[in-house]
């Protein structure tokens, strides 16, 4: 499932929790707090405590356009390269449940690495890139198998899953389609953003799918 950050400061500013770490309690409420100084309201997390909402979550054309303008905060590059897609990446989901969620400095381009985890068929563990930390790949018939790694001691209980390549596949195209129609609704939305020269390229690079 394609879910989008949405970074609590980039939005407005409350007061933080005092207690470390943040309870998931904590860490809601303060991003609700900053989502409505920066007058977004009405959007629900992915699972309580996150900044990660999926897709359809964004689903008004006044949402939408909020969003691109705090990630153009700064006014939109006119030099292509120096944009980047939205923070976020796929959420592993199965039967409602989100089981993997992406971590820091993932984002909606990690479709890709998805998609190569979908043909892994060697017993040889490969990094599955989706932000800080990561996630390790194999394949052991006739499933795949992916762990959980730590990074500076999270998660402080890594877990591992088996799948069926064939429903991980299915799942990765159906995340192209909804990224796809994604893509079509921020192009709507950046015309009506100054500075925009190049809607269509720029859509693009935000959903992940920077033309070579």
């Amino acid at each position: 499932m394609p879910v989008v950050e949405l970074a609590p400061g980039a939005y407005g500013s409350a007061l933080q929790p005092t207690t470390s770490p943040w309870t998931a309690e904590e860490s809601e409420t303060y991003w609700r707090a900053c989502l409505r100084a920066g007058g977004v309201v009405g959007v629900d997390p992915v699972v309580p405590g996150s900044w990660l909402v999926a897709l359809d979550a964004l689903n008004s054309a006044d949402l939408l356009h909020r969003v691109l303008q705090v990630h153009f905060a700064d006014g939109v590059p006119a030099d292509l390269d120096e944009i980047g897609p939205f923070y976020g990446g796929l959420a592993l989901v199965d039967d409602g449940e989100n089981l993997v969620l992406p971590t820091c400095c993932g984002d909606l381009g990690d479709l890709d690495n998805w998609h190569i985890a979908t043909e892994q068929r060697t017993d040889s563990p490969e990094m599955l890139w989706i932000g800080h930390p990561w996630l390790t790949v194999w394949y052991q018939a006739p499933m795949l198998h992916i762990r959980e790694e730590t990074e500076y001691n999270l998660p402080a209980h890594p877990r591992e899953f088996a799948m069926n390549p064939e429903a991980l596949q299915s799942a990765v195209r159906q995340a192209t389609r909804e990224l796809d129609l994604f893509c079509e609704r921020v192009v709507v939305s950046l015309r009506e953003l100054p500075g925009v020269l190049d809607a269509r390229a720029i859509g693009r690079i935000l959903v992940g799918k920077r033309d070579s």
